[in-house]
């Protein structure tokens, strides 16, 4: 029996490390494509759009989406209604679900806006029914417009952000665009500095994607859509909490072409505190793995070279893998025990692992601080320090996703918790998840330091590091946890 399980567990972390070394090769290989096309515009389609003007601009349709969002929504409209645009040619649709004060500052900053000639509405719904998807498709039904411009409460789009994107859509098969994002508070704690860096390494590897015509997976805010192509593929659908994905999967797998620039960016808020964070990673994690299976048979019925479908099946499935890092943390405590690594298989195996791993830390650090726009200047050991806590992070949010994935497996779809921002995040209850999550993380840094202890006491030390990062990480945001719960008592 012992044996047996022995078998198993080394089965296991061998079918991970093989998943990992995949994915490491090809995030490689589109960042390399990154970094040539850094220094000048990333595709074709945005080398159009610099300075570009056309005979006769469509009518935009701007979709606000917004629900509680007491703190941010009267920027937002602001920052919207002072878009450069020809007149006659805009309207804007504050969709509101809001159930707080969020609705009446939102009516009376449309007013005002309406008062000097701008075209903006607040439309309410009489329940909540879809969420933001269900939001967004009672928006467009609403609308007018050729396109579609979308953000979230939280985002302050640029005033020529139209001019820059509209002219992109001349291409009559480009039936979306995704632009950069900025984050003003990154700079709060390492917390959102590290947010800040794992998604401007997403945005950085997002270009190669797009330069070398990969699918991506892209952000549902901070874009502008073909009314056509919402159209043709039935909207937004609210049986997925990351609805934006779902969509731009289908719109991908319909052959529709979608174009992505950084160097248009609109500034967006991270979540301050880690419960916020917390409940936000799980709920991406669910979405994300729900919409990677649940598009799967589409993706491999598709005809399309070998390397494209295997950046397809990366993008697909990065959570999965991401998942996947957790149970390596459950096994490592049956490997330290049973396994000693004796055989060559194992031993190169191990290596294998911790040397992609210190590759992918690199490379993702690297084209991290790039995406995000971290020009500061530190000390080599400044630096390497916050490389390593920026890769430990990762642990952690390899078990929200690990949570993310079970509750899909188990066919929790919609169960959407908005992410508090700022400092209302404070003041919100949070939702009973954030309990459970937490425990996890109390159980995962014992079970690791555990695993530490046998390690050395057993003398196999092959995955020490592993656990000891595995410490490191939890131990920030559980010392996060203690630091959050003391600042309660200031709001």
């Amino acid at each position: 029996m012992l044996a047996l399980l022995s078998w198993f567990c080394r089965a296991i972390f061998l079918v991970v490390v093989v998943y990992f070394a995949l994915y490491v090769l090809l995030e490689l290989r589109v960042f390399l494509i990154s970094r040539k096309v850094e220094q000048r515009k990333l595709t074709e389609l945005a080398h159009s759009s610099s300075g570009a003007q056309i005979d006769s601009w469509p009518l935009v349709s701007v979709l606000l989406p917004i629900y509680n969002e007491s703190e941010v929504v009267e920027r937002l409209i602001d920052a919207v209604c002072n878009f450069s645009y020809p007149a006659g040619l805009l309207e804007i649709l504050v969709l509101d679900d809001s159930t707080d004060s969020t609705t009446e500052l939102a009516r009376l900053r449309a007013e005002q806006h309406k008062a000097r000639g701008v075209d903006i509405r607040l439309v309410k719904r009489s329940n909540r029914k879809g969420y933001k998807a269900g939001n967004l498709v009672n928006g467009i039904q609403q609308s007018c417009g050729e396109f579609f411009a979308i953000f979230d409460a939280d985002f302050v789009p640029p005033a020529d952000f139209l001019l820059k994107t509209i002219p992109c859509f001349e291409d009559p098969k480009l039936g979306f665009l995704q632009t950069g994002i900025g984050y003003e508070n990154r700079d709060v704690s390492f917390l959102t500095r590290f947010q800040a860096m794992e998604m401007g390494h997403q945005q950085y590897v997002t270009v190669g994607l797009s330069e070398d015509g990969d699918m991506a997976s892209l952000s549902g805010s901070s874009c502008v859509w073909r009314k056509q192509c919402v159209d043709a593929l039935g909207g937004w659908n609210a049986s997925t909490v990351t609805e934006d994905v779902d969509l731009g999967y289908r719109a991908q797998f319909g052959e529709w072409k979608y174009a992505y620039l950084r160097d248009v960016v609109s500034m967006s808020v991270l979540p301050e505190t880690v419960s916020s964070y917390r409940i936000q990673r799980e709920r991406w994690g669910r979405g994300l793995i729900h919409s990677g299976f649940k598009h799967v048979k589409q993706m491999l019925s598709q005809r399309m070279p070998l390397i494209k479908r295997m950046h397809a099946i990366s993008t697909m499935f990065s959570s999965v893998l991401l998942a996947s890092i957790y149970v390596l943390i459950l096994l490592s405590l049956p490997l330290t025990y049973f396994v000693h690594f004796d055989g060559a298989f194992m031993r190169w195996g191990t290596f294998a692992f911790f040397g992609l791993a210190v590759l992918w830390g690199l490379e993702n650090a690297f084209g991290a601080r790039r995406g995000a726009r971290f020009d500061d200047k530190r000390s080599a050991a400044k630096d390497l320090w916050d490389t390593y806590r920026y890769i430990a992070m990762f642990l952690p949010m390899a078990w929200y996703y690990f949570v993310g994935g079970v509750r899909a497996l188990f066919g929790v779809y919609g169960d959407f918790h908005r992410t508090p921002k700022g400092k209302n995040s404070y003041r919100v209850i949070m939702p009973r998840i954030n309990t459970v999550l937490l425990a996890g993380e109390v159980f995962s840094f014992l079970y690791s330091a555990i695993s530490v202890l046998l390690g050395f006491k057993r003398g196999n030390y092959f995955l020490i590091p592993l656990n000891v990062t595995v410490c490191v990480g939890f131990g920030m945001v559980l010392y996060w946890t203690c630091k959050e719960r003391r600042s309660l008592k200031k709001y």
